[in-house]
C-alpha cells in the first residue's frame, strides 16, 4: 500500500474540490495523511490522517519553514506527496505537483496575483518530480525539462439528445469568463425571446438592478447543488459558456453528458470535433448569437455520439 501525503492547502474553487473529492473516491486502497487550509473541506478530509495548516496563501511554497517540527517529521516518514494547490514546497519525497489553475501559464501579467503564481509554478516545476496536468494544451505550457503526466482521458458514448428548450449559463464575475459580455449575450438572447437560465451563484446579477435583467425570459438561480445543477441541464437545450482559458471547462462536458448542444468560443480547450457543439469568435456578440441560433434550429440524430471526460490518476508513487 501507497503511502501518499495529499496537500490540498489552496483548493477552494468547485472543480478543484471536485476533482480532490474524485480521487479520494477512486484511490481508497492508499494511506493518506491530508494537509489543508480549507475549513470547508473537513468532511472530506475527517475519516482519514488530517492536520489543517494556518499559513497565508503567498507562503504555501515555502510551507516546509512554517509547520511545526512534528508534522514536518510525519510528512516525511511518508512515500509520496501530491499537492493539489498548484504549489509545491520542499520535502524528503517524491512529488507531484498537480497545475489546475492556467490564467499564471496564459495571462501572467493580466494581475499582481498572476505574476506572483507564475513565479511560485517555477519554483514547483524545478522540485518536483513530476507534474500532473488534465490536457494536452496544459501540457505544452510546462517547460521541457518537468517531467509531465496528463490524467484527462476522453472516450465517447451515445446519448440521447435533449428535446427540451430553452439556454442554461453559469455567470461568474471573473474576468476571464467574459461577464460584460456574458451578460450582453443574455439580454440579447432574450429580447429574441429565448428563455435563459442563469445560474448566478453570487448574486451579482441580481445586485445590478438591470432594467433588462427583469425579462420575463431570464430565470436567475444561485445557490443550488451539484444536484441541482444537473436537473437544470436535463430542463435545457443548449449550455452556452464563455470564458478564454479553461483547463478543462468541465460544464461543458457535463452538458454533452446530459444531452444538451453546447455553444462555446473557438478556444484551444476544446477542439474536439463534435456536431452538437456551435462555436463562435471569442467575444463577438454578433457570432455568439448566431451559433445559439443554430443550436436551436439544425436538425440533429435522436442518439449522439459524444465526448465524456474522466481521469485517470494511476501515478508512478515509489
Amino acid at each position: 500500500m501507497a503511502r501518499v501525503v495529499l496537500n490540498i492547502c489552496g483548493v477552494k474553487s468547485k472543480g478543484g474540490v471536485t476533482v480532490f473529492n474524485n480521487y479520494l473516491e477512486n484511490n481508497s486502497n492508499l494511506d493518506l495523511f491530508i494537509i489543508y487550509d480549507n475549513p470547508d473541506l473537513e468532511s472530506l478530509v475527517t475519516k482519514y490522517e488530517n492536520e489543517f495548516i494556518r499559513v497565508p496563501r503567498y507562503f504555501h511554497p515555502f510551507l516546509n519553514f512554517f509547520i511545526n517540527k512534528t508534522t514536518k517529521q510525519k510528512i516525511n516518514n511518508y512515500e509520496n506527496i501530491i499537492h493539489f494547490g498548484n504549489l509545491a514546497f520542499k520535502t524528503k519525497l517524491k512529488t507531484f505537483t498537480f497545475i489546475q489553475n492556467i490564467l499564471p501559464l496564459v495571462a501572467p501579467t493580466n494581475s499582481l496575483r498572476n505574476l506572483f503564481l507564475r513565479i511560485f509554478y517555477s519554483y514547483s516545476f524545478k522540485i518536483s518530480d513530476e507534474i500532473i496536468v488534465q490536457q494536452e494544451h496544459v501540457a505544452k505550457l510546462i517547460p521541457n525539462t518537468s517531467e509531465v503526466n496528463i490524467i484527462g482521458k476522453i472516450n465517447y458514448y451515445d446519448i440521447e439528445q435533449s428535446n427540451k428548450s430553452g439556454f442554461i449559463i453559469i455567470f461568474e464575475n471573473i474576468k476571464n469568463k467574459n461577464p460584460k459580455f456574458t451578460l450582453d449575450l443574455i439580454i440579447e438572447l432574450s429580447k429574441l425571446d429565448h428563455i435563459i437560465n442563469v445560474i448566478d451563484s453570487e448574486n451579482y446579477l441580481q445586485k445590478l438592478n438591470n432594467i433588462n435583467l427583469s425579462s420575463k425570459n431570464i430565470n436567475l438561480y444561485n445557490d443550488i447543488s451539484y444536484s441541482q445543477l444537473q436537473n437544470l441541464f436535463r430542463q435545457n437545450n443548449t449550455y452556452i459558456h464563455s470564458s478564454e482559458y479553461e483547463t478543462v471547462g468541465l460544464p461543458i462536458y457535463e452538458a454533452l453528458s446530459n444531452g444538451l448542444n453546447v455553444v462555446m468560443p473557438d478556444r484551444e480547450y476544446f477542439q474536439l470535433n463534435t456536431q452538437n457543439v456551435f462555436k463562435y469568435k471569442l467575444n463577438n456578440l454578433e457570432s455568439a448569437v448566431t451559433a445559439c441560433k443554430n443550436s436551436t434550429t439544425k436538425q440533429q440524430s435522436k442518439i449522439l455520439n459524444v465526448p465524456i471526460y474522466h481521469e485517470d490518476w494511476n501515478l508512478n508513487f515509489q
